[in-house]
């Protein structure tokens, strides 16, 4: 076979592996923040900041939740329901076309006075 000599582990290497969480032993590999923090500012509070990130990242694990899920559905409990098909900025601003559209005049109370 022609893939074999590429692949160095023997093994069958398919693309849809590029996808796949990185980890470092049984931890995610994107815990590596946080034990540079704790390593390079070796404080209690960076212990604790690492034991709740090790914490949160092996409850999502569990549950099946990548770092990018966990953002998409921490956005959208943020946001909550609606969704415009359009942001607020890019709507048209409400515009009254009233009498100064029309070039109408004044009423005779107004016109009187000057």
């Amino acid at each position: 076979m022609a893939d074999d000599r590429y692949n160095i582990y023997r093994s069958t290497v398919h693309w849809r592996y590029a996808m796949a969480r990185p980890h470092l032993m049984f931890f995610d590999a994107r815990l590596i923040f946080f034990i540079i923090l704790f390593i390079f500012h070796i404080r209690w509070w960076t212990f604790a900041v690492l034991v709740f990130a090790i914490a949160g990242f092996t409850v999502a694990s569990y549950f099946n939740y990548s770092l990018e899920n966990l953002m998409r559905l921490a956005r959208s409990k943020l946001v909550g329901a609606f969704r415009p098909a359009v942001s607020y900025t890019r709507l048209r601003p409400m515009v009254e076309y009233g009498a100064d559209a029309l070039h109408t005049s004044l009423p005779n109370s107004q016109t009187e006075r000057s």
